[in-house]
């Protein structure tokens, strides 16, 4: 052991100080878990043989996903269908509609109808996938047309965040305050999580409700109706196959692969609709949005070269024709691969769709054999100013429904009566200590005023946290436990301090949670620090799905580190103190929530209320973002409930 008079802050060295290698563990107990829920739910999907059983499933099944939405709005309010205008086109016209989902929300769309065929024609309802344009982005256009020369009444639908219908717009302007796209889907779902809902919840009623508008349609024939869409537009038509009877055929593209594939795969997060809280624990998978369709015509189109890995495709397309074959209906799965194509509704899908609609749900093969030349977006406008939000008087958002959402669960918490440190502790699903703590001293200086030492342990097994432990050279009178940014990588801008609570005869422990100091984890995403599609964001989202958090984790971190602190000799067993700044102050406030004995706790940079997400300007990723919440607590644990349960 080296000394030396050296008061200056230290960090750990690489592989903490040669001990371990802690870049993948975090990663490593989302796969640990993930893949023995994967093993318990093949094992339970083998046991399925009959068409009895296969019932039960179905149900269980669409249980579970309806449940992971938060449930589907119970409101069917008129629908209140607005013609905006219409095209001419060679056989088909355009009509640009405008119709309500929920009072104050309006979905636009436009209706392809043929001109030459047999009325009641067959439907299909086309989802939009992640383009700018939406429903007028040009391959949409060209799936659209393709459906309607083979004599499909086509109705197209604007998903939230693209084409004119953007959800977070200044109001004077149009200018988008969070992003579009999957940027704003991760805002909308920001706000969503924190009362346990999914923003799916509403881009599945929009589609639902779509096909109300349909059917309802002369032209129509409801006992012929077809659903398709591409990436987000794809991801969309599984949902709806799985909870709307009405769709007698399917065809999702270019969204299709296993949960096991996406962890095993690239950096891409999931958005915000596609990740559903508890997905994994619960066992619902992609093949189950397919399976459950059964016996009905599907169709699940494919890219080779799509970040969709084809591998994940084919293994969900099989498992799914195994229960399709359960139900008598082998032959009524099928998968297209579009060859030496990326992630899109390429030309060569475009014809396999309306392939598969002709075959079964009728129409005729389009004589037309050139790609379809589409419209400007503008002329496909429904309004004038380009947004739903701006045109149309007292509508709302995404934001606001969540609001709702938010003020419905507090009055309830408020009328459920007083929230309690066990509820906190069973809602965050925290784990019993099974080992006890084993720390490990990796270095050690001493100076004339104090001793630092570099430590380690484990939290829970295979999960290694770090802390630098500063210790004045007399009795202890209290000790610190110091939750900062970047933890012990990051206390140059706190050496001060740490220096004056020294002097003061307490003990500091600068404290690494999982993933974070000098335990950071290895990159798994393009973004930096708690950003959209950061690292974080992409290991909060995958915690999500295994229904738990990462500040949930952390927590446990911290409350782990506190029991440290208590099993050392001295008065420091009588009087631990939490300060806490930043994100970390999250996972602190957590923490000293449920432990409620510290002998004081300081935090700043905490969000006020959670309601800080319910706002359509985003806040600030290192005040409130997917790092930083726990769905778990469904909305019932406000910031000032955590507090008053931490004696703050």
């Amino acid at each position: 052991m080296s000394r030396s008079v050296d008061s200056k802050p230290v960090t750990f060295g690489p592989f903490t100080d040669g001990f371990y290698e802690t870049g993948n563990q975090v990663h490593g107990w989302v796969m640990r878990q993930a893949q023995e829920c994967f093993r318990q739910e093949a094992a339970r999907k083998a046991t399925i043989s009959d068409r009895a059983a296969f019932e039960a499933y179905r149900a269980e099944k669409r249980g579970v996903f309806l449940a992971s939405l938060g449930g589907l709005p119970q409101e069917r309010c008129p629908l209140k269908v607005r013609g905006c205008g219409t095209l001419r086109r060679n056989g088909y016209t355009v009509r640009k509609l405008l119709y309500r989902t929920l009072p104050g929300f309006y979905v636009a769309a436009n209706l392809y109808v043929p001109e030459q065929a047999p009325a009641p024609a067959p439907g299909v309802l086309v989802g939009c996938g992640h383009a700018g344009e939406g429903k007028a982005a040009p391959l949409y256009q060209q799936v659209c047309i393709r459906l309607v020369r083979a004599g499909f009444v086509v109705l197209i639908i604007d998903s939230p965040s693209h084409g004119e219908m953007l959800q977070c717009v200044e109001a004077d302007t149009g200018r988008a305050l969070a992003g579009w796209n999957t940027r704003e889907h991760s805002h909308l779902q920001l706000s969503a999580s924190i009362v346990a809902h999914n923003i799916a919840r509403y881009f599945v009623w929009n589609a639902v409700r779509a096909l109300e508008l349909l059917c309802d349609l002369a032209e129509v024939d409801e006992d012929r109706i077809g659903m398709t869409g591409n990436s987000g537009g794809g991801w969309l038509t599984q949902c709806v196959m799985m909870t709307d009877g009405r769709l007698k055929a399917a065809m999702p593209c270019c969204s299709v692969t296993t949960r096991e594939s996406y962890l095993d795969t690239g950096i891409r997060a999931y958005d915000g609709e596609q990740n559903l809280f508890g997905a994994i624990t619960e066992g619902l998978d992609y093949e189950d949005f397919l399976a459950c369709f059964a016996p009905r015509p599907l169709r699940v189109g494919a890219a080779e070269y799509d970040y969709f890995c084809i591998e994940g495709v084919m293994r969900a397309v099989r498992r799914a024709r195994r229960l399709y074959t359960v139900c008598g209906a082998e032959d009524s799965i099928d998968l297209v691969v579009a060859e030496d194509r990326s992630h899109g509704y390429s030309p060569p899908l475009q014809r396999a769709c309306v392939e598969w609609f002709i075959e079964h749900l009728g129409g005729c093969p389009d004589p037309q054999e050139e790609d379809p030349a589409p419209e400007s977006p503008e002329s496909l406008q429904c309004t004038g100013s380009g947004q739903v939000m701006t045109e149309l008087a007292g509508a709302r958002s995404i934001v606001d429904l969540n609001f709702e959402a938010w003020n419905e669960t507090r009055r309830r918490a408020k009328r459920q009566g007083a929230l309690t440190r066990q509820k906190l502790r069973q809602r965050l699903n925290l784990p019993d200590a099974e080992e006890p703590l084993c720390v490990r001293r990796t270095w050690r200086q001493e100076s004339e005023t104090r001793v630092t030492e570099r430590v380690f342990f484990f939290s829970e097994p295979d999960i290694l946290v770090t802390a630098v432990l500063y210790r004045p050279k007399g009795p202890p009178t209290a000790a610190v436990l110091l939750l900062i940014p970047d933890g012990s990588e990051g206390q140059a801008p706190h050496a001060d301090r740490i220096g004056a609570l020294v002097a003061q005869g307490k003990v500091v422990m600068v404290f690494d949670t999982r993933g974070t100091g000098a335990v950071r984890m290895r990159r798994r995403n393009t973004g930096e620090g708690l950003a959209f599609r950061s690292t974080e964001f992409r290991v909060a989202n995958d915690h999500f799905q295994l229904g738990t958090s990462i500040a949930a984790r952390r927590a446990y971190d911290v409350l782990r580190a506190l029991e440290y602190l208590r099993r050392q000799s001295g008065s420091e067993a009588r009087a631990v103190h939490l300060i806490a700044h930043g994100a970390p102050a999250v996972w602190g406030l957590l923490a000293a929530a449920v432990d409620g004995g510290l002998a004081s706790c300081s935090f700043t940079g905490l969000p006020e209320t959670w309601a800080e997400a319910f706002r359509p300007q985003p806040p600030e990723p290192e005040r409130l973002s997917e790092p930083l919440i726990a769905p778990e607590l469904r909305g019932e644990f406000d910031v000032p409930d955590l507090l008053r349960l931490a004696g703050c």
